[in-house]
């Protein structure tokens, strides 16, 4: 039970080999003396770790294999493609496995063909959910990808475990296997005949899988760069097109045991907290589809709390949070205080197009609430809307936005309708019904150039998005971007939270206030930085998928998305810029839009203007330049308590929160922010690319600059002059941000 972990003998340790706490635990020893069984979960690592979470699905797949599989294979597992390749110069095994993912099948496939140039009897299997749903397109993925032998379709352990039996009893003969026709495994024989038998049954309960920590098969990537992951259930009972779980074969959700999954938390724990130690990450990621939906989740919780209190692990847990039982979704948070972030993702609030993606049995209004309570728990709220959905337009897309950010979510995710293979969205039937026309780009982070002995692997991944449809015109989804781009900058993370506090104080929407930055993004001072992300945003999109894979097998080309000139998210790394290099220009845009506001409303009143320079003062410096720590603090003067205006569960009239006299305000980082934020330098860098990965790594507003207001009051005449805005020495200065009366936030 959760209670062993903090009482009795061996407190807080996972089981030993000697006393398994759940059926089919430890069943399968490392080692054996039979075939040589390689899978390969590939990321790309050379601007950064893409996929950084630890390779948890094929260390299932190994558990599954040598509990099950006789003779047992010997087993070895691969993350990072340069210890892949090491190895094959080395030794060569008889079944390499990859896994296949829209972020890495480009760099599997380059080094699959790299294998069976150098070893043809070695027999490649690929699998999992990037791989088409229709016949037609399936077979002519395995007519394009030739060095692949045989692909498992959906879950992989039976079907894997079903080929890996039949290769040991045939010698591993790869026509004869092809006859055998395996439950879930595909392939094309030798005179071009494609094979696809019927899907394997799945797997009715998740723990006869022994668990790949507890077995050690993942010791050795608890390295400080990877996230671990964990998996409590399997399945979701939505039928989303846009997602692979949306298919009927995956509608019923299947768990782990709670003692599993328990087991897993302490041994992960203390794993972490030892890598913590010498400055390596300290976070987790939820695989489930609907994480705090259901019983179990809230003892996974009680797990997680225990870790927390015996190890300071995790810090952070990346989830999906459930789209029903929002009282369970929150209880799950309040557990873990305010860990978990809480996702409201309605992707759409149009009736027609959630008709269309098969959301409708999903009660929005219930989603809408979560936001009103995340804040009681501690919690980061989140909502998603998705763009470019089928029958989404320019109006129903801000129309979404509207609602979820007037709902009070302190971030909207807004994403693209990415076409994914292996989901309904991508059927030629629903491309045809609502005219859906896409666009081709290389995911961020997504490429490499690696130059080996065995021959050089020159790769980017490429994701095709829907850019248009019979209701969305191509200009409209620009509009849209650009609309989202104000969203990311003047809304999310609660980057102005006091200005959009006091515009509902005073009855105004803070969309209409995000509507009216959109309609000004033609004025001198931000023009530029919306048509750079305008111009960003077009040039990435390419119309074929051959001529963008043909551009980026050029190693010239490669090694500009590597130097960052290509390749990048532009939303992220615009709201990057947005912290890091223009935060004080933009908070121009947000002073002068909100005062025309107020004014307009018959709202302003004496000493608004100062209330609303303090705001932006406060807000600017708590945020601007996270990554340089503490060296960065400053001390300013404020007229008002902003932090406790901010913070008020039911804020008064402004004029109350004034100090008695100004008062001198420090903004500076914690020991506990300083170490935190040294350690996501060092895993994801300064720059922007740094600040990039911290929005969906961390918990921003808890690495938001501490506020001290403690200090000495200061009379009048001490005051300093309304000099205007204090340039930060990498922000643009001077002309851009001419210094007026009354601009007083830095």
């Amino acid at each position: 039970m959760v209670s062993d972990f903090k009482n009795g003998p061996g407190a807080g340790q996972a089981p030993g080999p000697g006393s398994p706490r759940y059926p089919g635990e430890f069943a399968a020893s490392r080692g054996g003396t039979e075939a040589l069984v390689w899978i390969a979960d590939l990321t790309y690592t050379q601007r950064q770790v893409s996929s950084d979470v630890i390779p948890a699905a094929i260390g299932s797949l190994a558990a599954f294999v040598l509990a099950n599989v006789k003779p047992k294979p010997r087993v070895r597992l691969f993350k990072y493609p340069e210890k892949l390749i090491t190895a094959l110069q080395k030794e060569k095994p008889r079944i390499l496995g990859f896994s296949n993912y829209v972020w890495n099948l480009e760099l599997s496939y380059a080094i699959a063909q790299l294998v069976k140039g150098i070893s043809e009897e070695t027999l490649v299997v690929f699998g999992g959910p990037n791989y088409p749903i229709e016949t037609p397109e399936q077979e002519a993925f395995l007519r394009e990808h030739p060095a692949i032998d045989f692909y498992v379709v959906k879950e992989g352990e039976a079907a894997f475990c079903g080929l890996l039996q039949a290769c040991a009893d045939v010698s591993y003969d790869k026509r004869h296997l092809q006859r055998f026709r395996l439950s879930g495994v595909h392939c094309r024989t030798s005179d071009g005949q494609f094979i696809g038998p019927p899907n394997a049954d799945r797997l009715r309960d998740l723990t006869v899988i022994p668990s790949p920590y507890l077995m050690g098969l993942l010791d050795e990537f608890f390295d400080g760069n990877l996230m671990p992951i964990v998996q409590t259930n399997r399945g979701c009972p939505f039928s989303c097109t846009f997602c692979v779980e949306g298919l009927n074969y995956y509608g019923k959700v299947y768990r782990n045991g709670r003692e599993k999954v328990a087991a897993e938390i302490a041994y992960i724990g203390r794993k972490m907290a030892e890598r913590r130690s010498r400055g390596g990450r300290n976070d987790l990621y939820i695989a489930d589809s609907n994480f705090g939906m259901y019983l179990d989740d809230l003892e996974t919780c009680r797990a997680l709390a225990a870790s927390r209190e015996m190890f300071g692990w995790p810090e952070y847990v990346n989830a999906t949070t459930g789209k029903s039982h929002k009282l369970r979704v929150l209880e799950s948070a309040k557990l873990i205080r305010g860990a978990l972030r809480i996702s409201g993702s309605v992707q759409s609030m149009d009736p027609e197009v959630l008709k269309n993606i098969k959301r409708s049995n999903i009660d929005t209004d219930k989603l809408l609430d979560l936001s009103l309570k995340a804040d009681e728990v501690g919690a980061n709220s989140c909502s998603e809307v998705i763009l470019g959905l089928p029958g989404d337009t320019r109006e129903k897309h801000l129309r979404s936005l509207e609602l979820v950010i007037d709902a009070g979510f302190k971030s909207v995710l807004t994403h693209q309708a990415m076409m994914l293979p292996g989901t309904e969205l991508t059927s030629s039937e629903t491309r045809k019904k609502h005219g859906l026309q896409t666009r081709f780009r290389v995911l961020p982070r997504c490429f490499g150039h690696y130059v080996t002995p065995l021959g050089s692997v020159t790769s980017a991944e490429i994701e095709e998005i829907c850019v248009s449809s019979l209701t969305l015109s191509f200009e409209d989804y620009f509009a849209c971007r650009q609309f989202d781009l104000v969203v990311a900058c003047f809304h999310n993370e609660g980057t102005y939270k006091g200005l959009l506090r006091l515009l509902k104080q005073a009855g105004l929407s803070g969309f209409a206030w995000l509507r009216s930055i959109f309609e000004s993004r033609g004025q001198s001072g931000i023009k530029d930085f919306f048509d750079d992300f305008l111009a960003e945003t077009r040039d990435e999109l390419w119309e074929s998928k051959d001529a963008l894979l043909e551009f980026t097998r050029r190693p010239e080309n490669v090694e500009r998305y590597l130097r960052g000139e290509l390749g990048t998210i532009v939303l992220f790394k615009y709201k990057a810029m947005a912290i890091t290099r223009h935060m004080t220009r933009l908070a121009e845009i947000a002073r002068n839009t909100a005062l025309t506001a107020l004014g307009e409303a018959g709202k302003m009143r004496e000493g608004i203007e100062e209330f609303v320079d303090d705001i932006l003062t406060y807000e600017v410096l708590r945020k601007r330049d996270l990554l340089e720590g503490e060296s960065q603090h400053r001390e300013v003067e404020l007229r008002y308590d902003v932090q406790r205006f901010v913070s008020d569960p039911s804020p008064r009239e402004f004029g109350e929160y004034a100090f008695p006299a100004p008062k001198r305000a420090r903004f500076f980082h914690d020991a506990e922010q300083v170490e935190m934020l040294e350690r996501h330098a060092r895993l994801f860098g300064r720059g922007d690319e740094g600040i990039i990965r911290l929005f969906s790594n961390v918990h921003l507003d808890k690495l938001f600059r501490r506020v001290d207001c403690s200090q000495t009051t200061l009379p009048p005449e001490h005051l300093p002059g309304r000099a205007g805005i204090v340039p930060h020495p990498n922000s643009e200065a001077g002309p851009h941000m001419p210094c007026l009366p009354g601009r007083r936030f830095a």
